[in-house]
């Protein structure tokens, strides 16, 4: 476990690095039984907060979450938009795991959420690009199935923002149509950004000519069909996620120091004075880990489950509008996707036929930053400053 953290070792084999890990299990185990129950109860807290942590994602990724759409676009990459309970709340850059049963049910990915929960409440979206063999597949099954099972686990994220964490973003030409994903498809926010004065200009400072419009075009928005199985992206414990752990961490723990006292008062005492004999030091580990399990998973369960009820009660009429909304999409319902290329604009919204003629790309040049500070107060300029190569 400890070699396989190395730098080296972890970006190059990362799932030789993530399984490995998994040994932490019996490393544990074979840990308690060698020192036995008094140096347990030093290493217990940890253990307890680690298990009802993982417990409870384990409980969150059990559920199938429902798949809205998908944004595909030029160069492999592409965004998925899932339905999300109004009332979580993430804060920006943070990571939503990803498992796609019909790919591999062991495999779970992280991505950045590209989505604002403030300005986008019932809807959450991620930007995957296609490099590996996993998003390779999960790229070729969007365009090809009506509807997708995915499991979810998060979103977790830093508690701040800070974009000097990162020191360069080293993109492609083809990587410019991710601008289109600025704006949401629909919404209300959609329709107050479309009414600024954006103007968004990149430079690509390596590339001298125009890459062909057949690479530069052609964003393909599919429209999934909803399952009654499937549930929108919540929170694990609901909006008040502190007020229940705390709830389920107490609870567990005092139900286990109960339990544990029954079990010494009225199993391993009689054991060790009316018998003679001396009730093994293992035999009490073992019984530690067991209570401690059963005592984590009661409460954690019975905890998740009220919380998800109450969570479908919230959201009981979100779902109904949702409902409502998937069953007229915007194309045929035999193909349930339509294609928004650059001809063929009509089928986007107003807010993106905006975007795309607020947008400029400049080939082989460098933008004049004393000129672009001259603007006035009601307008907004983004300046992209796009690297192909080596700076």
């Amino acid at each position: 476990m400890w070699v396989t953290s190395f730098g080296r070792v972890r970006r190059k084999m990362f799932e030789v690095f993530f399984y490995t890990h998994h040994l932490y299990t019996l490393y544990i185990v074979f840990y308690i039984l060698h020192v036995g129950v008094a140096y347990f109860c030093m290493i217990l807290p940890g253990i307890f907060l680690f298990f009802i942590d993982r417990y409870l994602r384990f409980l969150q990724s059990r559920d199938r979450v429902r798949l809205l759409s998908a944004r595909v676009l030029p160069g492999g990459n592409f965004e998925m938009n899932f339905a999300k309970s109004p009332g979580l709340q993430y804060n920006p850059t943070s990571i939503l795991f990803i498992n796609v049963p019909t790919i591999s049910k062991l495999q779970w990915h992280p991505f950045t959420i590209s989505s604002n929960s403030n300005m986008d409440r019932d809807k959450l979206s991620i930007v995957i690009r296609t490099e590996g063999s996993w998003s390779q597949k999960l790229y070729k099954q969007l365009s090809s199935i009506d509807h997708l099972e995915v499991s979810a686990e998060g979103p977790y994220g830093p508690s701040s923002f800070s974009f000097l964490r990162h020191e360069a973003l080293i993109m492609n030409s083809a990587d410019l149509a991710m601008l289109d994903l600025l704006l949401p498809i629909s919404g209300p926010h959609a329709d107050q950004i479309s009414q600024m004065q954006l103007q968004i200009e990149a430079y690509v400072t390596q590339e001298k000519e125009q890459p062909t419009e057949d690479a530069q075009n052609s964003i393909q928005t599919i429209w999934y069909k909803p399952n009654p199985l499937d549930s929108p992206i919540s929170a694990t414990l609901g909006p008040n996620s502190w007020l229940w752990l705390g709830a389920i961490i107490s609870s567990s723990f005092v139900l286990f120091l109960l339990v544990l006292g029954l079990v010494t008062r009225y199993y391993i005492y009689p054991v060790n004075h009316n018998t003679g004999d001396f009730y093994h030091y293992s035999y009490r580990c073992l019984w530690d880990m067991f209570l401690v399990c059963a005592c984590v998973c009661l409460v954690s369960s019975v905890g998740f489950v009220w919380s998800k009820r109450r969570n479908a009660l919230m959201d009981n009429s979100y779902k109904q509008v949702q409902n409502v909304e998937m069953a007229t999409p915007a194309a045929s319902p035999a193909s349930w996707s339509y294609v928004a290329a650059a001809d063929h604009r009509e089928l986007e919204s107003l807010p993106n036929q905006s975007l795309a003629q607020a947008i400029k790309v400049h080939f082989g040049a460098r933008p004049d930053l004393k000129s672009k500070c001259d603007m006035s107060h009601n307008e907004v300029t983004i300046l992209l400053v796009q690297f192909s190569g080596a700076p």
